[in-house]
């Protein structure tokens, strides 16, 4: 259906054409161009010169949807539950949130205990804890379920905490800061186990290796440094490059690890032989994250270019690069059956990217968003394959297409308007229905 002016009316028609009756939709600030029916008629869509669509109760006349409970501030870091069914996230409003990671939707309220920014996130290999850094120098530690505070603040470091990672029997937890130290904690009674462990500069990553034994760390003057868990000794001479280490990921058998560098590439190393055997470049900006699938086969890197791009581990060949986020892109994590891939970035939003599909679009050579905005959002219109106007997106919603094969974002955003191989999709409970 069309309209003119502000408002969008529903009508109750009747036999008699003297009792009809109308329900006004009010709340667009300009001229209504747009309204359609979803197909079960359940829902109205809606868009105006007010540069907004709204959803609308058929049957109430009210609006659908609210905005969803969001960060304030940049998303920093993610983590993936080892079940692959939560999504953890902190970020420069000093919180952490707990997601579903199928539909998007917090699980707990807000977790609100730093007095500054939360730089890192990691969850515990059995789901049951949350560890978090921040910029006030303290670690804490959260319980998944409720999102109850464990014991006390960990206070040990002596400036920002930048990057804590559990290690995989769930014992130990390392983190890492700018006070140039690197400190492993015993996670039941969280004290400080072993250190500090003294760096040449500042610190901004730390990693276990996959077996626990050893703990990885890296620095501002481009040195990756190993130490044994259990005794703090270290175990080989550091790594070194000439650029700044952001990120650090084991390889799933341990014998190998991979580095984000602030000269735009990322780096395979050959822990053993302590040389480096590949060097992924394509990106255009500083490598800030990096992540190995749990069956060795693919490196995720996300970088300041805002795209998050996908390598061949044992040859470093291109995979695919996804397109969507407007800010650096800060954390990557794969989940445990390696099919699906999860992005945070400095534009607040958290998205969830399907491998397969994306390499399958890589080997076809299109770009999900660059063909999107090409090819089919012309001049403000969502249009088919055969040229034909679909939906016209006002401005303020086209950076927020959740494009195949991103298939879930998590923004505070009114509507998410998603373009995928079964068409074209609105809402959250109207998705379900126009798919059908």
């Amino acid at each position: 259906m069309a309209a003119c002016g502000p408002d969008v009316r529903l009508w109750t028609l009747q036999p008699d054409p003297e009792h009809v009756s109308w329900v006004d939709l009010g709340g667009h600030g300009g001229e209504v161009n747009w309204a359609t029916f979803s197909p079960d008629g359940l829902y109205i869509a809606s868009a105006s010169d007010d540069a907004t669509i709204r959803i609308w109760s058929a049957g109430s006349g009210k609006s659908a949807f609210h905005p969803l409970p969001v960060h304030e501030g940049k998303v920093t870091s993610v983590a993936v539950s080892h079940d692959g069914a939560i999504i953890v996230s902190g970020s420069e409003d000093r919180s952490v949130r707990v997601w579903n990671a199928y539909t998007g939707v917090p699980t707990i309220p807000l977790l609100r205990r730093h007095t500054n920014w939360v730089l890192s996130v990691s969850i515990s290999p059995d789901g049951r804890l949350i560890a978090s850094a921040s910029w006030d120098c303290t670690i804490r530690l959260w319980d998944t379920t409720s999102g109850a505070t464990v014991g006390k603040p960990m206070r040990a470091h002596t400036d920002f905490v930048v990057a804590v990672s559990f290690s995989n029997d769930g014992h130990w937890l390392a983190s890492a800061s700018w006070d140039k130290d690197v400190r492993i904690w015993n996670v039941a009674t969280r004290k400080s186990a072993v250190g500090p462990l003294h760096c040449q500069d500042l610190v901004f990553t730390v990693a276990f290796s996959p077996d626990g034994g050893l703990v990885a760390a890296g620095d501002r003057s481009g040195r990756v440094y190993f130490t044994r868990t259990h005794t703090g000794e270290q175990a080989q001479e550091p790594l070194h490059a000439n650029a700044s280490v952001y990120c650090l990921a084991f390889s799933p058998d341990g014998t190998r690890i991979v580095s984000g560098w602030h000269d735009n590439a990322a780096r395979i190393w050959d822990i053993t032989a302590g040389q480096c055997i590949l060097v992924l470049q394509g990106h255009t900006g500083w490598v800030k994250s990096v992540a190995w699938s749990l069956n060795a086969s693919v490196i995720g890197t996300g970088s300041d270019d805002a795209t998050l791009r996908l390598w061949d581990a044992n040859t470093g060949a291109p995979l695919a690069t996804l397109r969507g986020h407007t800010d650096a892109v800060t954390s990557v994590a794969f989940t445990s059956d390696d099919q699906l891939v999860i992005s945070g970035s400095g534009d607040r939003t958290i998205r969830k990217w399907d491998i397969r599909a994306a390499c399958r679009l890589s080997e076809s050579k299109i770009i999900p968003v660059a063909e999107l905005v090409s090819a089919t959002l012309k001049d403000g219109w969502l249009m088919g394959s055969s040229g034909e106007l679909i939906l016209w997106v006002p401005a303020e919603y086209r950076p927020y297409l959740a494009v195949y094969p991103c298939n879930l974002r998590i923004y505070q955003c009114c509507v998410v308007i998603g373009v995928g191989n079964n068409g074209l999709h609105a809402g959250l409970d109207w998705t379900s229905c126009w798919r059908g």
